[in-house]
Parts: C-alpha cells; sequence; structure tokens
C-alpha cells in the first residue's frame, strides 16, 4: 500500500512539473511571438536607390499598402535570400536600424513612361503597372498620349477599353529602350498606330509589326535623323532600309 501511494505521489509531481515546464515554454514562445508580431512594427524607410525615381515617402507608402509592417521578418527574408517582393525595385539589400526602421539598398525599376491627366503624372512599368502617381515630371521617361484610359489607381495595371493598344505601347517602350533613343513622347492613335517623338521628328512605326525591324533601320540612320525636322514614314518595313522623311516646312515671314 505504501509503495502503491508513493508510486501515485511522484506521479503527481511529475505531472505537475511537466505542466509547469510546458507553461513556462509555451509562455515563452507566445512572448516570442508577441515581440516579433508586436516589436519590429514598421515606422520609418530610409533608402539610397540608383536612380532617384522614388522618394522614402513613397516606398514606405508601397509596402504599408502591400502590407509589409514587420521589421524583422522584412530584414531576415532579405538575408536568407528570400526577399519580400517589391515592385519598385529590381534588386536590393535591407540593414535594420533600429526594431522600427530599416534602411534600403538596391536598384530601381526603370520607369517606361506617364500619362498626364487632371494636372497629374502615371507613371508606369514595363507590364502597365502605375507605380508613381506625382505632379513633378522625372527627366528621359517619355509622355504618352492618345491612350484612351479607363483607370489609372497606383499599384494596379492600366485600365484601358481594349487591351491590345496598351499592349502595342508598351512592346514600344520595352523595344527602344535597348537603342537608347532620346524619346520625348510616344503617340497611339485609334488605328492602333505607333508614332514616337524624338527631337524635331515624328517617327511614325505604325501598327507592332516588324517593329524591331524598323527599329533597327532607325538606329542605323539616328544620328542623321535627329538633325532634321519633319515625319518619317516606317509605318511599313523597308526591305532595303530606306524610309521617306517629309521635311517640315520653314516658314518665312516678309518684312513690309
Amino acid at each position: 500500500m505504501r509503495q502503491t501511494r508513493k508510486l501515485k505521489r511522484k506521479r503527481r509531481r511529475r505531472l505537475k512539473k511537466g505542466v509547469k515546464i510546458f507553461l513556462i515554454g509555451f509562455s515563452a514562445v507566445l512572448a516570442i511571438i508577441m515581440i516579433v508580431m508586436f516589436g519590429f512594427q514598421l515606422q520609418s524607410v530610409k533608402i539610397s536607390l540608383d536612380l532617384g525615381q522614388y522618394t522614402s515617402r513613397e516606398v514606405k507608402a508601397y509596402m504599408d499598402a502591400k502590407g509589409i509592417d514587420n521589421t524583422l521578418i522584412f530584414w531576415l527574408k532579405n538575408k536568407i535570400g528570400q526577399s519580400t517582393r517589391l515592385e519598385l525595385l529590381e534588386e536590393y539589400n535591407v540593414k535594420m536600424l533600429s526594431p522600427f526602421a530599416v534602411k534600403i539598398s538596391g536598384y530601381e525599376k526603370e520607369l517606361k513612361g506617364f500619362i498626364a491627366k487632371g494636372g497629374v503624372n502615371y507613371y508606369f512599368d514595363e507590364n502597365g503597372t502605375i507605380l508613381k502617381i506625382s505632379e513633378d515630371k522625372i527627366d528621359d521617361i517619355p509622355i504618352v498620349d492618345g491612350l484612351e484610359t479607363k483607370e489609372l489607381r497606383l499599384y494596379e495595371k492600366i485600365k484601358v477599353s481594349d487591351s491590345k493598344y496598351l499592349q502595342s505601347l508598351l512592346d514600344v517602350t520595352l523595344s527602344i529602350e535597348k537603342y537608347k533613343f532620346d524619346v520625348k513622347k510616344i503617340k497611339i492613335n485609334e488605328s492602333n498606330e505607333v508614332t514616337i517623338i524624338i527631337k524635331k521628328v515624328q517617327v511614325q512605326l505604325g501598327k507592332t509589326m516588324n517593329l524591331n525591324k524598323k527599329l533597327e533601320a532607325l538606329n542605323d540612320m539616328y544620328s542623321k535623323v535627329i538633325q532634321q525636322s519633319g515625319i518619317l514614314n516606317m509605318k511599313y518595313a523597308s526591305e532595303d532600309g530606306s524610309y521617306t522623311l517629309k521635311r517640315t516646312q520653314k516658314k518665312h515671314t516678309e518684312n513690309k
């Protein structure tokens, strides 16, 4: 009987000890979770980026919109090579400045063009996603004219009545990039024909069929073209690489 009672007491002591250990462990895990969740709330973002297209406030606004609000998780994912996707950037590194602040260094995704509407500029990327809205104009990014838009919203793709017009625009913006043409404006008409404005020359590319062939030909004669003023007809790809430039007639004024 005594032995049985002793065994029961030992079992109760072990059970109590096990419960205590479990409660301590559970409390520690819960405390760690609470610290991670609420002790590393992202409040401040500093940036060091290559192109200067975005401000630290814009980067922070993007992160807020995407629910990126924990400095520790954001930093850890970057360190283990599983960085959170940021549409504004091609690649980046994160430095934790404090439990509430980080510094992001890296390379920006280059904006391809912008649409001006209501005194505001809507800048978009190669996918047609609007990544920046500003009253300011960024140098060397062409303005788009003639694209009928239905809706322009930050971090969303440009909404148009017919997607083929947007696709033609994106095809041209991506294709001209590798040639480094100094394009100031991209125009698209109701027939889905594209014209790019380079200095004082309107280059009519027409539809995007044989686009690369047309651009290669334009690149070959680029140094001569930019010295002209007029309309260069490249609507149809030429087999021999020759195209017609209709020069702008200079207006002469007579003294009376």
